[in-house]
Parts: C-alpha cells; sequence; structure tokens
C-alpha cells in the first residue's frame, strides 16, 4: 500500500528519517562538547547523513599559522594533511583564503570556492595532491577571540564525487553543525592557537616579501595569484586588466627570476620561506628543493 507522496505505508518518510539522525547527532554532539571525543563525534554525525571518510579541523586567527584543532586521521595521513600544509602551502589553499576575505561562517565546498586553474596549479600538484583528497567540503564557524575555524568533513580520491543533494543537505545542517564547534572551541584553551613561538607570521611575511628586491607589487600580486591556481582569464577578470597585460607581468615574473615555468616558480616560493624559517623543518612532506636563482 502506497502512503503520502509515494512513500511505502509502515516506513518513515525520508524526511523523518533525516530529522531523526540530525536530532540524534545533535544529542551525542552536545554530550560530546568539551571532550576529546567531539571530533569522532563529528564524523558519525555527519556519516548518519552523507558518506565521509575523515574529519579535520583548523583554527585561523589573523597571520598566526593555523593549527590542528583535531582530526580523524590516521599518523601518515595527519602527517601530510596537517603537519606539511601548516608549514606554508595553507597560504594557497583556497579555505584560508576565504577566510582572510572575512568569511566567518557556512558551508563550502572547496570545488566551488577554488580558482579556475586549481587542479593546474603547483600547489595542488605539490601539496594538495599529495593529501589523498578528492572531496572537501568546510564548514566555517566563529570561535571567538578573531579565531575562525573550519571543519572539513572529506573524502578521499577513491570515494565517489559528492552529489548536488549531499551538498545541499550538508548546507541545510550547516547551522546545528557551525553553532556546536563555535560553542566547543570557544570554550577549548586558547593557548594552542596563540604561541609565542608560532612560525606563521614568517610564512605571511614571506608570501608578502618574496622576491620583494626584485618584483614589483603588482608582480608579487600576479605571481601569489598564480601560485593559488587562476588563469590568465581569471588574473585579468580579478584585477580588472587585460589578458595580455597578465601574459606581460607573468613573463617578467619568470624572467626576473630566471625560471620558465611554475613549478620552478613554487619551488622558489617554498624555498624562500625555508630560508625565513632559519632552517627550522619547513615543508618536512619531501617537496622539490630545486631552488631558482633569486639575484
Amino acid at each position: 500500500m502506497v502512503g503520502y507522496r509515494g512513500e511505502m505505508t509502515g516506513s518513515p518518510p525520508r524526511r523523518h528519517l533525516l530529522l531523526d539522525s540530525l536530532s540524534r547527532s545533535t544529542a551525542e554532539l552536545t554530550v560530546a562538547l568539551e571532550s576529546d571525543g567531539f571530533v569522532p563525534t563529528l564524523l558519525q554525525a555527519v556519516q548518519r547523513l552523507v558518506h565521509a571518510d575523515f574529519v579535520m579541523v583548523f583554527g585561523y586567527r589573523g597571520s598566526d599559522q593555523p593549527q590542528m584543532l583535531g582530526d580523524t586521521l590516521e599518523r601518515d595521513h595527519h602527517r601530510v594533511c596537517s603537519e606539511d600544509y601548516v608549514n606554508g602551502p595553507y597560504l594557497l589553499d583556497p579555505f584560508y583564503k576565504l577566510v582572510e576575505d572575512g568569511t566567518r561562517e557556512g558551508c563550502f565546498r572547496l570545488h566551488d570556492i577554488a580558482p579556475d586553474r586549481f587542479r593546474q596549479s603547483e600547489y595542488f600538484r605539490t601539496h594538495y595532491k599529495r593529501t589523498g583528497i578528492g572531496e572537501e567540503v568546510g564548514f566555517v564557524f566563529n570561535a571567538g577571540r578573531d579565531i575562525t575555524g573550519v571543519a572539513s568533513v572529506a573524502r578521499w580520491t577513491s570515494s565517489p564525487a559528492l552529489s548536488r543533494d549531499e551538498l545541499d543537505l550538508l548546507q541545510a545542517i550547516e547551522p546545528a553543525i557551525g553553532a556546536l564547534c563555535a560553542r566547543h572551541w570557544s570554550r577549548m584553551n586558547r593557548a594552542r592557537l596563540v604561541s609565542p613561538d608560532n612560525m606563521g607570521t614568517t610564512a605571511v611575511a614571506a608570501l608578502e616579501d618574496f622576491a620583494g628586491g626584485i618584483l614589483s607589487a603588482r608582480e608579487r600580486q600576479i605571481m601569489t595569484m598564480i601560485l593559488q591556481g587562476h588563469s590568465t582569464q581569471s588574473l585579468a577578470h580579478h584585477l580588472d586588466i587585460s589578458p595580455g597585460t597578465v601574459k606581460i607581468h607573468r613573463k617578467n615574473v619568470y624572467r626576473k627570476l630566471n625560471i620558465s615555468t611554475q613549478a620552478e616558480l613554487f619551488a622558489a616560493y617554498l624555498a624562500f620561506v625555508q630560508a625565513r624559517g632559519g632552517g627550522t623543518g619547513l615543508f618536512p612532506g619531501g617537496y622539490t628543493k630545486r631552488t631558482p636563482s633569486l639575484g
């Protein structure tokens, strides 16, 4: 026998099942607040609704180096996704740029906020591809004291792509997830987010100062956007200049740095940050160390 809107009588409507899952998850997350079990519980909450392989949560505060607030990753994946990431590549991360531009809440799919040539960028080839992440959706939340958190629900490349319905569902539960994450981390110890030995300022300064004595301010801006994954057309659109002007700036950047490829540009940037860090072990994950001449 068929019931309301074609649903079989005797079986709860799908919307009731979703509400039941959300209700259970909200209750469990509330119980887990301020405990080590919050992040695993967050993963379980999402898995009731859509497929997810893991969760990782970063905290961003101004120019400070981001901190991993929690994850469900195994050790090897944690090293690449977290330790390597916070040592410099985060500056080219679309989620970092989203927060830097002032976003404090919401649910965003990485592929929707990334530059048009993100998968062709050296950041993707050299770092993001190494993580093995195929899909990433970030819940952005305000954790107070100028700290913005991003709780990323992610899938490995071996998992299926995220569907439109699944993204809609994640965006629908964002108010609850965002509020619970904000409540959890706003009450946690801030000491781990603000460290006097934090190297984030060094990395940010490196991005701003990279080849400062060689490149003009506009050339450094274009260089940064190239590293982030913007195409010539995207650069022209964002900077309100012609594609031909973009190409001239790109050619000048490569000529002044004595390089010929984006791979060499990325290697030069990493080497510069390494030098600014005083040999403190930035980029431990085996990035290329071939260093073009900057002089």
